[in-house]
């Protein structure tokens, strides 16, 4: 199953609103369990740059699109917020990686 992992970036000098945004968005997008599973809701650090986000989907069979869109539909809000920046990549797992690549997982 594939992962969608999320990582978002804001200077701390937003957090008051990115927060208050945040919590917009889970309320209005709660997480949707007949996607996947919410491995890392939210994982968070800071550096000399500002706050950093991190975010790990495992999603379900067959479920990858509809679980990019409902990302997406959260993303869409805090994207209104000057100097939030994100980013979604899917990854997928070393057997799925060998599948794809005709090697096939190993017995």
């Amino acid at each position: 199953m594939p992962y969608i992992i999320t990582t978002g970036w804001y200077p701390t000098d937003i957090e008051k609103e990115i927060t208050e945004k945040y919590f917009e968005v889970v309320k209005q997008y709660p997480f949707d369990r007949s996607l996947g599973k919410d491995t890392i809701p939210v994982a968070i650090t800071t550096n000399k740059k500002g706050v950093k986000i991190l975010s790990v989907m495992e999603v379900k069979e067959g479920k990858l699109e509809d679980a990019l869109t409902w990302c997406s539909k959260r993303m869409l809000p805090l994207q209104s917020v000057k100097g939030w920046e994100y980013k979604v990549r899917i990854w997928i797992t070393i057997g799925e990686a060998l599948e794809l690549s005709g090697i096939g997982s190993p017995e």
